[in-house]
């Protein structure tokens, strides 16, 4: 299907875009971890500009997701990548740390403070358990009982480590360093950005279909557009409840300067065409083996620096 010339970002150039800002945003936060008692106020900056920035990069993620987890061949497979990614940073954090402590007595510290945020991978893995269990209760399978329960537990972890996240279940800071990579990033924000997207886009689907079953072929660009829009105008929803949360003393998962620029990431969405563009396996695995290794990378750089 041919999409009009303003749909120019595919797929492989919104993972790069992606990768970049995600990219800012852990450098603005080591930044901000190693040099958390300096007095130069040019570190301040640069460590928040970089942060905010880099706040770009979830909502972009999780628009990928949604579009692998409808495009992917074999979801299974896909939910397999992820899980071994988030076990990858889950086992490989305490390890690096407890080698580098050597280097610098503040590292077990700074990696304890670095596990509290999360894991964006276990994120991931349960946005596509999710519409997998989903997927089996609409299916009406034999298996919707286990689907039903396996659901609430997911939905009674992400309230637990919310919990956990805002401080209402205190854990020792220690702890963090072997449980906080086993925790979700962007906890009930994210949870909700994703289920509330995800029922946008499969009504907004279902209603094209009942009105014209081959819109979607016949007029591929605005109804493209029309989808990108609609997660745009989400992620307006979701930044204005996270001012509201903030504000009333809650936490869903950013603040409400983060929220501000995660409104940015429409400026590349809404401009998606939904095609892949340049495809090889080894495009297609360097992003996995990226994660865990510019993380490595920035850690151990700063280590060095200090």
């Amino acid at each position: 299907m041919e999409t009009k010339k303003y749909l120019f970002i595919n797929n492989l150039t919104l993972k790069i875009i992606g990768t970049i800002l995600m990219t800012l945003s852990h450098i603005g936060l080591f930044l901000s971890l190693f040099y958390a008692d300096s007095s130069d106020h040019t570190i301040f900056i640069i460590s928040n500009l970089f942060t905010y920035i880099g706040s770009l990069a979830f909502p972009i993620f999780v628009f990928l997701i949604l579009e692998g987890i409808n495009k992917t061949s074999n979801i299974k497979k896909y939910l397999l990548r992820m899980v071994i990614m988030a076990l990858i940073i889950a086992i490989a954090i305490p390890i690096i740390s407890i080698i580098t402590s050597s280097l610098s007595s503040s590292s077990l510290d700074i990696i304890s403070l670095i596990t509290k945020f999360g894991n964006i991978f276990i994120d991931l893995s349960l946005y596509i358990v999710i519409s997998i269990l989903i997927k089996n209760i609409k299916d009406k399978n034999k298996y919707d009982f286990i689907s039903i329960l396996a659901l609430i537990i997911i939905f009674i972890f992400y309230l637990v480590t919310y919990l956990m996240k805002i401080e209402v279940i205190e854990v020792n800071s220690s702890l963090y360093l072997y449980i906080g990579a086993l925790m979700p990033q962007y906890s009930i924000f994210g949870l909700i950005l994703f289920l509330v997207s995800k029922l946008a886009f499969y009504l907004y689907e279902k209603k094209v279909n009942a009105l014209d079953p081959n819109f979607k072929e016949t007029n591929a660009s605005r109804f493209y557009l029309s989808k990108n829009i609609i997660y745009c105008i989400l992620l307006v929803i979701f930044s204005i409840l996270s001012y509201i949360f903030t504000y009333i003393g809650n936490y869903l998962g950013v603040d409400n300067v983060v929220s501000t620029y995660i409104l940015l990431a429409s400026i590349f969405i809404v401009f998606y065409n939904y095609k892949l563009g340049y495809k090889s396996k080894i495009i297609k695995y360097s992003f996995y083996v990226y994660y865990p290794l510019h993380i490595v990378l920035i850690y151990l750089i700063f280590i060095l620096m200090i």
